[in-house]
């Protein structure tokens, strides 16, 4: 497809900026899709991979998009032009959702089943993936088309019930049989008790992380804590869901940066870097191994299994959500289209949304 389309870019130096720009439609690679963009999902990553980027790194950071195929690769033979799809846009690469016509691997592509809006559609890509891959892949725990006995008997804490990725591990959590399913959450516990996944809520804003950590082990009942993923990555859900992790047990984190203050490319630990309890494993999700990136914390063989999972699961979604067996993360759409991105990431950054995923819908 030939022609000429705009799309939004965003940088935060010197300070916040979102700038329109004319650029060709791009053009799929052999295994990638061409999306035509009819909403798209704001995240908390689209101000973390720009506020540090001048006009020039300017980046259009949208990488949960929904819309209907408009062209597909040479090697794509699963999706035609017309098909309705959702699909996760390479982090940090160009032709991202902020625009008319967007880019996405075959791969973290989905279709859509017809009662799932595209607007609820732009909820799914990154963060259900990010839940299931931080669940069945870094935690090892069974997936929901798996039967392994005993499975009920095992617990899992999710830290920070109430965002998208915590949301959707809870219905996971929930599918795969697990209990207890303990969560933290706060200004969107009634989002979280809506949700009917958690076996016990616990409200992060009535206590410390001692008190917290209290109410965990009793929700447990006398059971050995293994599993635990933290969707907040602040230092009260380390110290409280770390400090009742047993010994062999695992927390996987989605967001180390504020928490470690370490590089992790030198693995030199800063001054306020948090030591794990003794024979507790920490590990790292990125949601960039959807499609095989490796990062720091990942080897390239992990990736590449956290590829094959993401082709496979992203197709299961689609089934559950068909069946109304997975629900979309509530959503509310910024007036403005395009032009509603800025205040979308700046209240991002600011803390200002709980319990909802800001989406956008394309405006000619």
């Amino acid at each position: 497809m030939d022609g000429k389309m705009e799309e939004l870019v965003i940088y935060g130096v010197p300070e916040w900026t979102a700038r329109r720009q004319t650029v060709e439609i791009p053009k799929p690679g052999p295994k990638e899709v061409l999306i035509k963009v009819f909403a798209a999902g704001l995240n908390p990553k689209d101000w973390k991979y720009t506020e540090d980027c001048n006009e020039s790194e300017a980046l259009n950071a949208g990488d949960d998009l929904a819309g209907i195929i408009e062209a597909v690769g040479s090697d794509v033979f699963e999706y035609k032009p017309g098909d309705r799809v959702a699909g996760f846009h390479r982090l940090g690469e160009p032709s991202g959702g902020y625009a008319a016509y967007a880019l996405a691997p075959a791969s973290t592509t989905f279709l859509l089943p017809p009662a799932v809006s595209f607007e609820e559609g732009a909820t799914l890509p990154l963060a259900s993936m990010t839940a299931a891959i931080a669940l069945f892949q870094a935690l090892r725990l069974p997936a929901p088309d798996t039967s392994t006995p005993g499975v009920k008997d095992l617990p899992v804490l999710i830290y920070g019930g109430a965002t998208a990725v915590g949301g959707f591990a809870l219905q996971l959590a929930k599918l795969s049989g697990l209990s207890p399913i303990i969560t933290v959450a706060g200004a969107g516990i009634d989002f979280v008790k809506a949700l009917d996944a958690a076996t016990h809520i616990i409200d992060h804003r009535a206590g410390d992380a001692e008190h917290i950590q209290a109410e965990i082990t009793a929700a447990l009942g006398g059971k050995k804590l293994l599993h635990a993923l933290d969707c907040v990555g602040g230092r009260d859900s380390w110290v409280a869901a770390g400090g009742v992790l047993a010994p062999g047990g695992q927390l996987n984190m989605l967001d180390w940066g504020e928490v470690l203050d370490w590089e992790p490319a030198l693995d030199i630990p800063g001054p306020k870097a948090w030591t794990p309890p003794v024979g507790v494993e920490l590990t790292f999700t990125l949601v960039s191994s959807a499609y095989g990136s490796k990062h720091d914390w990942i080897s390239e063989e992990r990736a590449a299994a956290d590829a094959d999972f993401a082709y496979t699961f992203y197709r299961y979604i689609a089934r559950l959500l068909d069946e109304g067996r997975l629900r979309p993360h509530p959503h509310e759409v910024r007036p403005g289209g395009l032009d509603g991105i800025l205040q979308g990431v700046k209240d991002l950054q600011a803390g200002k949304v709980s319990a909802r995923k800001l989406v956008v819908k394309y405006v000619e």
